[in-house]
């Protein structure tokens, strides 16, 4: 009995006050921790449907606010991009060669003389405007070849240009054909060959393009 005074403090009635209490103590304990507990379950599972919520705003009302704004934005762009496709539509000053859409579709030589030292080749260019313009001014530069008999070769001898302008009421337009008649003069000394029709060869192609 007395190691369990001893044991127990100065009496089992104080020792057994002591202990309701720890184990009261103990109960708060629990009930704290437990509270903790449920509150941190809480907190992780409001940070989750929070961070469920945040990825809902950045995936579906981001896409929807992304969706407004490109939708605004597209407008704008639209606006924007229907200024520069009507920009891109407008008549340019000049086109590009190889944007300009006028095809030679045949270069036929018509004639070929030789006076004064000089030896002159006469062809007709046709071309097609397989572009979207209408052309006011178009520019050709055709070169001349002297094709050496019995043989595929060609020799090149002299070059050319021809300009021709379009008024208003007669357009080079889209899916028209138009013929162009170039001459081509080097010197006779240039080559050996005669100047027959058939020893002669013409290229040509775009140089300069301007639309109305």
């Amino acid at each position: 009995m007395t190691a369990d005074r001893s044991r127990h403090g100065p009496g089992d009635g104080d020792g057994n006050r002591q202990d309701r209490p720890i184990r009261r103590a103990s109960r708060r304990g629990v009930l704290a921790v437990g509270a903790a507990g449920l509150l941190a379950g809480c907190l992780v599972t409001s940070e989750e449907e929070g961070s469920d919520a945040r990825q809902t705003g950045d995936g579906a009302n981001g896409s929807d606010a992304d969706g407004d704004g490109s939708g605004s934005g597209s407008g704008g762009d639209s606006d924007g991009s229907d200024g520069d496709e009507s920009e891109g539509e407008s008549t340019p000053d000049e086109v590009g060669p190889d944007g300009s859409g006028l095809v030679v579709t045949d270069v036929t030589v018509r004639d070929v003389t030789e006076g004064g030292g000089w030896t002159r080749v006469r062809a007709r260019l046709t071309v097609r405007n397989a572009g979207r313009f209408e052309y006011g001014t178009v520019e050709f530069r055709a070169d001349a070849y002297a094709v050496r008999p019995g043989t595929d070769e060609r020799e090149a001898v002299g070059f050319g240009y021809v300009t021709r302008r379009f008024s208003p009421d007669d357009r080079f337009g889209e899916g028209r054909s138009r013929s162009f008649d170039v001459t081509i003069r080097f010197e006779s000394d240039e080559t050996p060959v005669r100047p027959k029709r058939d020893r002669y060869a013409v290229d040509a192609a775009v140089r300069r393009a301007e639309p109305l």
